[in-house]
């Protein structure tokens, strides 16, 4: 004889079901987004997203809404290192950590007389040099679009939009004859470390951030300047914003002695330390540093100072002794945040400080400072790079 259901079953497997159901959906809210305290407030965005949407007489752009709020979340926690990011600004921030970038292969810098922006560098074998632009070219319009008053960022924006794609550019050369040309933006590899011989024999190495594979450049620059007779190195971290831990370590062990040379600090206060081996480098040494020198620039001066491996020059620096994290979401946008303290070798917290004080202050005027950021300020004409050769030929002679 076959059995059957009674309605009350039925009910009762029903209620079963939907409570299980929503037993699992509470798991998995707590599991992902850290328990049933946070669940009020997600309700919350909930109801004012669904309000927006479903009563403003207006129209809205929901995504724009839901970016602005998440960025207002992680704004109120007031850190300054601490952001969130879209999905196509953190498609552009791993091509910075990869120290690539989107552009077209030049360097602009303000003219003030007109207002627009003037070619001052351009890559060999670039889209700018295959499109036939020229060194003085001032750029006046991007597709149409007029560039008066814009400022060097708006024109950066407008041309990493542009990855693949045709636009054009008026151009007004040096004799004020203007012209158009197409250009296609790409993806362009910009070396992080650069480095040279000067003319009194003292090495210079310009260590421009310490994103992927700074580290490894930096002690290929270091060691090839020593196999060349190198009789000291000037290192300068100035308008660096600094990277990843895993290069910075890489630059200071081969730099430095056997002993700790990094500490970070979980809002625990548990500490993780990190040690060099007994291999370095002994050469008299300088660090130019400035305002602009962040994070690992200004970690990467402070532990040679706290070593005596070398001399601070130049301005006093950020102070952020903060380390950040990238967590990427489910629609590929991400939250950039800190999660720990990080320590000098000696244990100075130079976010409490301050920020790193120089050994050699020496000042910069602002006209300098521009054209030091352009890369354009000769080093015969570097007050900071002068009196960091000083110290260095004065550590020769004793």
């Amino acid at each position: 004889m076959k059995k059957r259901f009674s309605v009350a079953t039925l009910i009762i497997a029903c209620i079963l079901s939907v409570a299980l159901t929503a037993a699992c959906l509470v798991g998995f809210f707590v599991m992902q987004y850290g328990g049933f305290d946070s669940f009020p407030f997600a309700t919350k965005f909930a109801a004012i997203y669904n309000t927006i949407e479903n009563d403003f007489v207006g129209d809205a752009d929901m995504e724009a809404v839901s970016d602005a709020a998440y960025s207002a979340m992680i704004d109120t926690i007031d850190d300054r290192w601490s952001y969130y990011m879209t999905a196509e600004q953190y498609i552009e921030y791993q091509k910075y950590q990869q120290n690539n970038y989107t552009g077209i292969g030049i360097t602009i810098e303000k003219d003030e007389e007109s207002g627009l922006y003037r070619v001052v560098t351009v890559l060999e074998d670039s889209p700018a040099s295959r499109a036939g632009i020229n060194l003085g070219d001032l750029i006046c319009e991007f597709d149409g679009q007029d560039l008066t008053g814009k400022t060097s960022s708006d024109i950066k924006e407008l041309i990493a939009v542009k990855q693949d794609e045709v636009f054009k550019l008026k151009l007004r050369a040096q004799d004020g004859t203007e012209r158009e040309v197409e250009v296609s933006a790409a993806l362009i590899h910009s070396d992080p470390v650069e480095y040279e011989m000067l003319d009194d024999g003292i090495g210079y190495i310009k260590i421009k951030n310490f994103e992927i594979d700074s580290g490894e450049e930096t002690i290929a620059a270091v060691d090839k300047l020593v196999a060349d007779g190198a009789t000291g190195i000037v290192f300068d971290v100035r308008n660096n914003p600094g990277g990843l831990l895993s290069e910075l370590l890489k630059a200071l062990d081969h730099l430095l002695p056997e002993g700790d040379i990094f500490v970070a600090a979980d809002k625990e206060g548990n500490e993780t330390v990190k040690t060099s081996d007994s291999d370095c480098v002994k050469i008299p040494m300088a660090v130019l540093m400035n305002e602009n020198s962040y994070s690992a620039a200004e970690f990467f001066a402070a532990a040679l100072s706290e070593y005596d491996w070398a001399t601070t020059v130049g301005a006093h620096t950020t102070g952020k002794a903060r380390s950040q994290v990238n967590i990427e979401l489910t629609d590929g946008s991400a939250v950039h945040i800190s999660t720990n303290s990080y320590l000098t070798p000696k244990r100075v917290d130079l976010a409490e400080k301050g920020g790193l004080a120089p050994e050699v202050p020496v000042s910069i005027g602002a006209e300098d400072e521009a054209k030091l950021a352009s890369g354009l300020l000769e080093y015969d004409k570097d007050p900071q790079l002068i009196a960091a050769l000083d110290e260095i030929k004065t550590l020769i002679e004793k």
